[in-house]
């Protein structure tokens, strides 16, 4: 008993206990806290829900952008739905989508930023700042600047063309999906580049001192040490990557609107396009309810996967 009174940890948790005998560390809710958080509801509520809400319901009308059903629509139902279960341009947009967004979000843009940091991980510091800076101007410029760069470098007597020796190629249209995915890749690179030069700072340096002790080559280093401490962070990258480039509207409708032929007519450009040059504002308020839906399950993927990484460190030290 006495050693238990002595104890610090004891007179802790024995401060914690009020005296009714409630703890005092407890959560514990208060009904004015709901005054401080109307303010954020209300912005939620009027900026988010209620516009989400409103195209669900606009996506099950048969509104137009001009004509009659422009100002009388209706309610039709599950038509809308009908019609998009049989629209195969619907089903050639999301796997456009998918190549888009994983080719050039997840994998292409994570693999360079990688790569970049790896690299500049044994530069010269000049050469790693000029660097490192070169690359945060490419991911700060806006997304038409982005466009008409490689817009220019792509078509014909374009950069690209040249240096492959036909000038007069036109790259952007015989390619058009893969000179946007280069495009988005570029212009993502340097956050991906910021994001892996932190993360390797925390990468342990006497354990690669002590793998270099053990004779173990720059790859065997790599792939067993680096890469696995870093399997997080590429995780997180590959996702957040997935998301800016699924949201990336502009980029693709300014180079390509789509085209030639819907080889890059995503389903952000495909619901533009059905909106505002085909005038069913109906039907394209539903292929938005399905982008807000993927877009969810993204981002509720990407909450989880950084809550499981901030848990992790206390799972490894119990």
């Amino acid at each position: 008993m006495v050693e238990l009174a002595n104890d610090p940890v004891a007179k802790t948790l024995g401060a914690l206990v009020a005296e009714n005998g409630a703890r005092l560390d407890k959560p514990r809710f208060s009904p004015s806290s709901l005054l401080l958080l109307f303010p954020a509801a209300a912005l939620l509520i009027g900026l988010f829900i209620y516009p989400v809400g409103y195209s669900v319901y606009l996506g099950f009308t048969n509104l137009q952008l001009i004509g009659p059903n422009s100002i009388h629509f209706r309610f039709t139902g599950l038509q809308n739905v009908y019609f998009l279960l049989s629209d195969h341009v619907f089903y050639r947009s999301i796997w456009l989508t998918l190549v888009f967004v994983v080719g050039s979000g997840a994998v292409g843009t994570t693999i360079l930023g990688l790569v970049i940091a790896l690299a500049l991980q044994s530069a010269l510091t000049s050469v790693r700042m000029v660097v490192t800076s070169l690359a945060i101007v490419a991911w700060t410029l806006p997304p038409a600047a982005i466009a008409i760069i490689w817009y220019a470098a792509t078509t014909q007597g374009g950069i690209f063309p040249v240096l492959f020796g036909y000038p007069h190629a036109d790259v952007l249209y015989d390619h058009a999906m893969l000179v946007v995915s280069l495009a988005n890749t570029w212009s993502l690179a340097g956050l991906a580049t910021i994001i892996f030069s932190a993360a390797l700072r925390n990468v342990p340096q006497e354990m690669l001192e002590a793998a270099k002790l053990e004779d173990a080559n720059a790859y065997q280093r790599l792939t067993r040490l680096v890469l696995p401490i870093l399997k997080p962070t590429i995780l997180t990258s590959a996702l957040l990557m997935t998301l800016l480039s699924f949201g990336n509207f502009t980029l693709i409708y300014l180079m390509t609107q789509g085209g030639p032929g819907g080889d890059s007519n995503i389903l952000p450009v495909y619901s533009y396009l059905q909106g505002f040059t085909f005038k069913k504002l109906g039907y394209a308020a539903l292929l938005g309810d399905v982008i807000v839906l993927i877009s969810g399950v993204l981002g509720i993927a990407y909450v989880w996967l950084a809550q499981a990484r901030r848990r992790a460190p206390k799972s490894n030290s119990v």
